[in-house]
């Protein structure tokens, strides 16, 4: 037996198992990449619907605004939510065109981009001149809680956390808001665990983690 294996070794580079096994390793790592990226474009019709549903519920929460500030912020919303839907149909033109996905996923991440900035631009537009601690927590809660569970792209998720957590905390300077310290801090944990939270759900692991695994 031990004759016929170092037979068999002959005929065999040395490294041929190991080539092997990152060939199929590289490989398998796209494949899931291709499908975290699929699912990720597929998400702009969900996203769509999540933020108006959420943006009605902000409008009958909360009422300390005029009727002018909320037909602002529902219009920023609203354009925000066409473009989401305007990448879902480019979505399916790319499927039968040579543009790759990562251009459409590139141009979906940079409306999320603009999603975030449009909402923490409620904070301004939308939110009473004095908001209780809960109401500004919930107010940056609903959306990224919502997005944590199925948006699997992180950089699109930070594109979104990030600035509206920014300007929602530029609206609590800016417009004194009552418990201001608190609010920043209470947002600032809050991002910081929706991140953590998104990062480790749709982190992907090495081909060389593969491999050895």
């Amino acid at each position: 037996m031990a004759l016929a294996d170092d037979d068999h070794s002959r005929f065999l580079p040395s490294s041929f198992s190991l080539d092997a096994l990152d060939e199929l390793a590289r490989l398998h790592h796209e494949t899931r990449q291709t499908n975290r990226l699929a699912r990720f474009l597929a998400s702009a019709v969900q996203a769509a619907f999540l933020f108006m549903l959420m943006a009605v519920l902000v409008f009958v929460l909360e009422r300390g605004q005029t009727m002018g500030r909320n037909f602002s912020w529902a219009l920023l919303i609203l354009a925000g939510v066409l473009m989401l839907l305007h990448r879902h149909i480019r979505t399916h033109a790319a499927l039968f065109s040579p543009a790759p996905l990562e251009r459409v996923a590139g141009e979906l991440r940079l409306v999320f981009f603009y999603m975030g900035v449009a909402w923490g631009a409620g904070a301004f537009l939308v939110l009473p001149a004095d908001p209780g601690v809960l109401a500004v927590v919930l107010f940056m809660m609903l959306p990224g809680v919502a997005l944590a569970f199925f948006l699997p792209d992180t950089a699109a998720f930070t594109l979104f956390l990030a600035p509206a957590g920014l300007v929602t905390m530029g609206a609590a300077l800016v417009c004194v808001f009552p418990h201001r310290a608190l609010d920043i801090s209470l947002i600032l944990i809050l991002q910081w665990g929706l991140f953590s939270g998104a990062f480790l759900r749709n982190r992907e692991p090495h081909p060389v983690a593969l491999r050895q695994g």
